[in-house]
């Protein structure tokens, strides 16, 4: 049986796995930290009593994630929690609930499956690189002031590639 990883979303939107809870289930404390309304934190401690697990990510993992993150460019879409997640993802071959785009773009990467909860899932992936908004060169994900004109740099996509 697969395993399944769930992002904060999953609490909540109320937590819509009902046909998966006979399948093990496992999040991490990153994910209960952003768990911050009343409706979310409840929805979390019910789905605690019917078998849901927390683990910690391995930091092994956490380092291969964010350098995936880097090489696709979404490291700055990312958060140290859905990092989390992924690397968790990553650890048990699971299967990670989430419509979350970035996260989802980096773990087709990273060869794990994504499921969406409530969102469509991505059709495509794609590379983000940056381009200078005064001189228009390109550069990778992380440059952030043009070194050759000293202007800022927005994001454009680099590649991309259809999933379907």
């Amino acid at each position: 049986m697969p395993v399944y990883v769930a992002d904060s979303s999953v609490f909540i939107l109320g937590m819509p796995l009902p046909s998966r809870m006979q399948n093990r289930i496992i999040t991490t404390p990153g994910v209960i930290a952003e768990l911050t309304d009343l409706k979310s934190k409840t929805v979390f401690e019910a789905a605690l009593e019917s078998g849901v697990e927390v683990e910690s990510p391995l930091a092994h993992l956490i380092t291969e994630v964010r350098s995936h993150a880097r090489r696709t460019g979404d490291i700055e879409r990312l958060s140290g929690t859905d990092v989390g997640i992924l690397a968790k993802a990553l650890e048990h071959s699971g299967i990670l609930c989430t419509d979350d785009y970035a996260i989802q773009n980096v773990a087709e990467s990273l060869g794990i499956e994504t499921e969406p909860i409530l969102q469509e899932g991505i059709k495509e992936t794609f590379e983000w690189g940056r381009r200078c908004k005064g001189c228009g060169r390109r550069f990778g994900s992380d440059v952030r002031i043009c070194p050759v004109c000293g202007s800022e740099t927005k994001g454009y996509k680099k590649s991309r590639r259809s999933l379907r």
